[in-house]
């Protein structure tokens, strides 16, 4: 029976100041919505960030030992298939004659290339999988303007060493600012054959985790043979900016939160303040000082409550929404990240009614009364 009185009193005080405390549940609300977007952003950045970095260019290279010339292609197909990266570039370079000039010819994967180097620029041509193939080379552009080449246009390659040519259609015309300026590509298997070779020089691969985890698979399969190793400037630098991403998130959820306390504290005292001579009379009739505290504290938590999982609710769709936008992909659900989410808010809320029930413990019954 006392147990219902006390809840029929909850029920009350909530309606009797619903006004005020609706702003108390937009607080925290909206805290617990930004904690429970950003926990599950920050709890899946690392894949989903991760991946976008990869994007950027590959971030493993293989290399043969000092001892070692070339990888052979046992070796480096058995790297490709423990390595268990998003895309694997091949590199073999030779110098050949191109007719009225010599230049290198760079053999590689054209379908990897387009993953592990990302950035070069189509001045002419296609680069789609479906106009390539063994027939098929890209110009750089330096090389091009060299060889006064068009796309279209046959280029005759000449192997001086063993007599063997070949010829290919120019299929794409390409500028990337380094070394590929001046190159002509072609598919590994092509150059391989002109050149009577049976590996690569070394191989750039795009492989997603963390520094850690790359540099530990690195190690383990690195042998007598070939060096596996991360590209340290790109793998510390993603961990980097990683870091830096996390600690906005945190300095964000947490200027939020304080806002979201100042809120509820000035709230819950203009409640206690309105209702002062409520208090009073309460006080008057026999009400001790605990009961009081637990009368306010109950409707501050009960209000506090819904709001907190409403917005840890609603914060898993947030997150999905700046996942789309940012990431282009959905960011994955964690119960930990909704249940942190609602218990930070509720902490915040806490501190944030600490002062004010206080406060309503200092009030002078008589005074009140009295109407002065």
């Amino acid at each position: 029976m006392a147990d219902k009185f006390f809840f029929t009193e909850v029920y009350k005080s909530i309606s009797f100041s619903y006004q005020r405390l609706f702003i108390i549940l937009l607080s925290v609300f909206i805290g617990a919505l930004t904690c429970s977007a950003f926990l599950n952003i920050y709890f899946d950045i690392d894949t989903k960030l991760s991946k976008e970095l990869k994007a950027y260019g590959a971030n493993v290279m293989l290399n043969p030992k000092e001892e070692q010339n070339f990888i052979s292609n046992d070796e480096f197909e058995r790297l490709k298939q423990d390595l268990q990266a998003k895309a694997v570039s091949p590199f073999l370079f030779e110098f050949f004659n191109l007719g009225s000039t010599s230049a290198i010819v760079l053999g590689t994967d054209f379908k990897a290339l387009k993953i592990t180097k990302p950035f070069m620029e189509l001045k002419s041509g296609s680069l789609s999988l479906n106009d390539l193939d063994d027939k098929s080379a890209i110009l750089g552009v330096d090389l091009a303007k060299q060889l006064e080449k068009k796309v279209g246009d046959e280029v005759q390659i000449y192997n001086q060493n063993n007599g063997k040519s070949l010829k290919l259609t120019i299929k794409a015309i390409v500028s990337s600012s380094d070394e590929f300026d001046s190159l002509l590509l072609a598919t590994l298997s092509v150059v391989q054959n002109l050149s009577d070779t049976q590996g690569i020089n070394y191989a750039n691969a795009v492989v997603y985790g963390d520094y850690e985890s790359i540099n530990a698979k690195a190690q383990t399969l690195t042998n007598d043979s070939t060096e596996v190793k991360p590209i340290s400037s790109v793998s510390l630098s993603e961990s980097f900016v990683l870091n830096k991403i996390k600690a906005l998130m945190f300095l964000i959820i947490l200027v939020i939160l304080i806002i979201v306390t100042t809120s509820v504290n000035t709230t819950l005292s203009a409640i206690i303040f309105s209702r002062k001579k409520e208090i009073a009379l309460r006080l008057a009739l026999g009400a001790t000082k605990s009961q009081i505290i637990t009368l306010f504290a109950s409707e501050c938590f009960v209000v506090s409550l819904v709001a907190s999982i409403m917005g840890a609710l609603c914060g898993i769709v947030l997150a999905n929404v700046f996942g789309i936008i940012i990431f282009n992909a959905h960011i994955d659900f964690r119960f930990k990240a909704l249940f942190a989410a609602c218990i930070i808010s509720l902490i915040f809320a806490l501190i944030a009614a600490v002062f004010p029930l206080r406060q309503a413990l200092k009030i002078n019954v008589c005074e009140n009364l009295k109407g002065e």
